[in-house]
């Protein structure tokens, strides 16, 4: 199972690499059909974005999350860090705002936002579902923030070199690929589609998946499957490295082994996404000091979640990306519904004026 765990409560469900998780009862998905016109212009890219943002700006005003008591009732967080969920709520709509007139929105200021999201809407039905999706996705990401920083992930950053994805211009998203290489061919099939898009994406490598490989290939041919993408570390083995004492030694044994197999490619083997987003500050201060990256994401794909078909997996991606307007995409190259949702994305992408950035060009090769 791969990095990206929404929700942190689900840790002690994970499996082997490979495998599925069932995931949370409550995931954040809809039916984008509901949506009363096809996007397929950048003009009705800003208009569908423009609503997603005033639906969750609507339904996170309403949602009380003031103090702690209301965030253990809305959370299910026994003892929340209360400071760090206002953070993440003064950022989100510091976000928000911009997205909004990122996409033509008119708003000046938050409450500007907030007057906004008031006006009614035409279409009940898109409604009522647009605004299920919104208060579930909240759940998921209060969630997060109250647990942070005891149990760390990607809904903040612990050092100000970390990535995100909210680095990236408006309208740019990134592809990234945890957990791989696969004991079967999808990694093989990945790359082979990536390769006919001329899309370059990230590929975060567990140390002993690429070391099983290398037993039964030759360098060169994992040289050649990697080829034009970025290969990045994730990590000896999945596990969090937060506690981890053999940290550095699960960052230089995946190292070597990515230095081995992409010599010539971009300087991304002291890049690092760690498993779950749990990291420490003295890990973070390692990987600076040797050039290196700690990458995390902003949308999640939850396509190692079993709760969730392809088709919903890809609405969910869509909405996502329509909220946020840039960012890093967390996949798995172990599991087959990031390469089945990918066609229909890559449409969604041209079709919206969007641009999936070129791994190299953040690494700056």
């Amino acid at each position: 199972m791969g990095a990206s765990r929404g929700l942190l409560a689900l840790f002690c469900l994970a499996l082997t690499p490979g495998t599925w998780a069932a995931g949370p009862e409550r995931v954040a998905s809809y039916d984008r059909d509901l949506w009363p016109e096809p996007i397929d212009s950048p003009e009705r890219f800003d208009r569908a974005s423009r609503q997603e943002i005033l639906t969750f700006t609507r339904v996170l005003q309403r949602t009380p999350l003031g103090d702690a008591d209301e965030l253990i009732h809305f959370t299910g967080v026994k003892t929340p860090n209360l400071a760090s969920v206002r953070l993440w709520l003064a950022q989100s709509r510091q976000r928000l705002l911009a997205n909004y007139k990122a996409a033509g929105g008119a708003a000046d200021s938050w409450d500007a936002l907030l007057a906004d999201a008031q006006e009614p809407v035409a279409d009940a039905r898109w409604q009522a579902a647009a605004e299920g999706f919104h208060a579930t996705y909240l759940y998921e990401q209060v969630r997060l923030a109250a647990l942070f920083p005891a149990i760390t992930s990607e809904i903040a950053r612990l050092d100000e070199s970390e990535l995100t994805g909210d680095e990236l211009p408006d309208r740019h998203f990134a592809l990234s690929f945890d957990d791989g290489p696969s004991a079967s061919q999808e990694t093989e099939q990945l790359r082979q589609w990536l390769q006919g898009e001329g899309i370059a994406a990230f590929f975060f490598v567990l140390g002993e998946n690429l070391e099983r490989r290398l037993k039964t290939q030759t360098v060169q041919s994992l040289t050649a499957l990697y080829a034009g993408q970025c290969l990045a570390s994730h990590g000896y083995r999945h596990v969090a490295h937060q506690k981890l004492s053999s940290w550095q030694d699960s960052l230089e044994r995946t190292r070597q082994l990515i230095e081995n197999v992409q010599p010539a490619g971009p300087a991304t083997s002291m890049w690092f996404r760690p498993p779950y987003g749990q990291r420490n500050a003295e890990l973070v201060a390692y990987l600076k000091a040797q050039d290196g990256q700690v990458v995390l994401w902003n949308i999640d794909s939850q396509d190692w979640n079993a709760r969730l078909q392809p088709e919903a997996m890809q609405d969910r991606l869509m909405t996502l990306m329509l909220l946020w307007r840039k960012g890093m995409l967390l996949f798995h190259d172990i599991h087959p519904k990031a390469r089945q949702v990918l066609p229909e994305l890559q449409r969604f992408v041209r079709a919206g004026g969007l641009t999936l950035e070129r791994c190299q060009a953040l690494v700056g090769a």
